[in-house]
């Protein structure tokens, strides 16, 4: 990514300057996080923090990683006991293979093309350990934002709005991106976020896929 995107991802972040809101989501997955009580949990593209604060308040140890430092400024303020580091999924991650068990990574894999989609999954497979899993939320094509109003068309179900590139899933994507890592279950879910003024609740996918 260029600097023009990196800067637009640092602004997106100090305009969100605080403590994260968080939703539940991760609840629905309380066997899995307790399981890895004692790991390091990634939270890949936390942003500004609100699963890790999810994580961190119910005594799990993170690392948070995101390529915008403002976003990880803000994780370092305003949550105690966890860890960050910067860098940009389009390269290879600077962590080694086999290293996590559990690889949360939370509308943070849905603005990249076809050919950068699939080399992040080969990453996080490779970070991954066997039977290690990823809890993932991604765009859905039946979301109400679906082909970007205004924007224009790079890929299928990709396009180009407003500064930034968003991918809008349909299950066939999440087979062919997501199958990559092993196996997955993924369901159509929804979600409204308190701190951002959505007409209407976001549209995802919500997945969850074991290294095999």
């Amino acid at each position: 990514m260029d600097n023009d995107y990196i800067e637009m991802w640092d602004n997106w972040s100090l305009k969100r300057e605080g403590k994260p809101v968080y939703d539940l989501w991760l609840d629905e997955y309380k066997s899995v996080l307790e399981k890895n009580k004692d790991n390091e949990i990634l939270d890949l593209g936390s942003g500004i923090g609100a699963n890790t604060l999810y994580l961190i308040e119910r005594g799990y140890k993170v690392l948070s990683c995101d390529f915008s430092n403002n976003a990880l400024k803000n994780i370092e303020k305003y949550i105690s006991n966890t860890k960050t580091k910067c860098f940009n999924m389009m390269n290879n991650f600077p962590l080694e293979d086999n290293s996590y068990n559990l690889i949360i990574a939370d509308l943070s894999l849905h603005y990249f093309n076809n050919e950068t989609t699939i080399h992040i999954m080969k990453e996080i497979k490779r970070i991954l350990n066997k039977d290690g899993i990823l809890l993932a939320r991604v765009a859905s094509i039946n979301d109400v934002n679906f082909g970007a109003i205004g924007g224009k068309e790079l890929e299928k179900n990709y396009y180009f709005v407003e500064g930034y590139n968003k991918r809008f899933f349909d299950i066939n994507d999440i087979n062919k991106y997501f199958g990559i890592i092993g196996k997955l279950e993924a369901k159509e879910t929804s979600m409204t976020r308190k701190e951002e003024a959505y007409s209407k609740p976001k549209i995802l996918y919500q997945v969850i896929v074991r290294n095999i």
